[in-house]
């Protein structure tokens, strides 16, 4: 097997493995919802347009997710006073406290799974799963500053310098 297989073997192990691992921390939120709800405890008042850009989400997800975090009570919409436009989001309590269950839950999986490690083990665990989050954050900004073909407005895409490396005569 070439070092390459073994990569992507081992790339799709770990990904079932954090699937696992979200499907055992929040059975009330799916993981999409707990990361736009933390975005909101880390940043509010937010804007949707901020947090759909952090995330990587479209405005109409952002929407769906909002829509249902509102409805289950977990965060507040307020108007905008800078931007009649647009309107502001904040947890509520009762999203604090869903976040703090939601955090409590995932420590105490860890600390249930990793029970029978030497200190050392988990230490290098932790140590790996912080470079392979820092990976891809840095994955992540690269490729959000990426320009992204045939997006953008229609005119802009009309101009847009041939990038085909053909000259025209």
């Amino acid at each position: 097997m070439s070092q390459r297989d073994e990569r992507e073997e081992f790339a799709q192990a770990v990904m079932r493995l954090i699937d696992q691992g979200h499907r055992h921390i929040s059975r009330r939120l799916n993981l999409v919802r707990v990361q736009v709800l933390g975005t909101v405890a880390a940043n509010e008042p937010v804007r949707p347009a901020t947090m759909a850009a952090e995330l990587d989400l479209t405005a109409s997800a952002m929407s769906r997710h909002l829509t249902a975090l509102e409805q289950a009570e977990l965060i507040t919409v307020m108007p905008d006073p800078d931007d009649a436009r647009t309107f502001l989001v904040r947890q509520t309590e009762r999203g604090r406290a869903e976040m703090d269950a939601t955090i409590q839950a995932g420590t105490t999986v860890f600390a249930e799974v990793v029970a029978d490690w030497p200190d050392a083990d988990v230490a290098t665990a932790i140590k790996l799963i912080s470079r392979l989050n820092h990976a891809w954050a840095r994955r992540h900004a690269a490729a959000s500053n990426a320009p992204r073909p045939g997006t953008g407005p229609r005119w802009r895409q009309a101009r847009r310098p041939d990038t085909t490396g053909q000259e025209e005569e």
